[in-house]
């Protein structure tokens, strides 16, 4: 049974993590130091990609499916946009592994996902399996520069259409 949570991954992942600026990576790092190891996230290449890896704050664009260990899935989307920094920090974690291109299985332990916290249909301290095909990246930079220049492209449209049209040849 597949069960759509309102929002898509976005919105799920969201929902175990303030969406401030680095808050996954934060997270992550900020994780006291214990005698035991610190929980790891897993990412087994099933395509391995060739198109480089995202940095850290970057914007994804991924198909996905996200599913309990039972095989359980509670979402899927393709070509499904997120920022890094919105997600929990397993997810972020993982994508950053991943090369442009690839197709992967990423494996989330709880602690790294929505802990003692159950959200939706993922019950508390779940494991989480994702298969992601990781389709492209920008980095806020590259996102602020395709916007200045569709900014740029929009105001010449609307400029060359505020222009009167020049009259037909012969006329005055």
């Amino acid at each position: 049974m597949t069960v759509r949570i309102a929002g898509g991954l976005v919105g799920a992942l969201v929902l175990g993590l303030a969406t401030v600026p680095g808050a996954a990576f934060a997270q992550a790092a900020a994780a006291p130091a214990a005698a035991t190891p610190a929980p790891q996230v897993k990412v087994e290449a099933i395509t391995a990609g060739t198109g480089g890896k995202p940095p850290e704050h970057s914007y994804v664009l991924i198909n996905y499916k996200g599913m309990l260990q039972d095989g359980t899935v509670f979402d899927q989307a393709e070509r499904m946009p997120m920022a890094l920094d919105e997600v929990v920090p397993g997810f972020a974690l993982g994508l950053v592994q991943m090369e442009r291109g690839g197709r992967y299985r990423l494996t989330i332990p709880p602690e790294l996902g929505y802990g003692a916290q159950a959200s939706g249909p993922i019950p508390a301290n779940a494991t989480l399996v994702f298969e992601i095909d990781l389709l492209d990246f920008k980095t806020p930079e590259e996102l602020a520069a395709l916007m200045t220049e569709m900014q740029k492209a929009q105001a010449a449209q609307a400029g060359a259409a505020a222009a009167p049209a020049p009259a037909p040849a012969g006329q005055k």
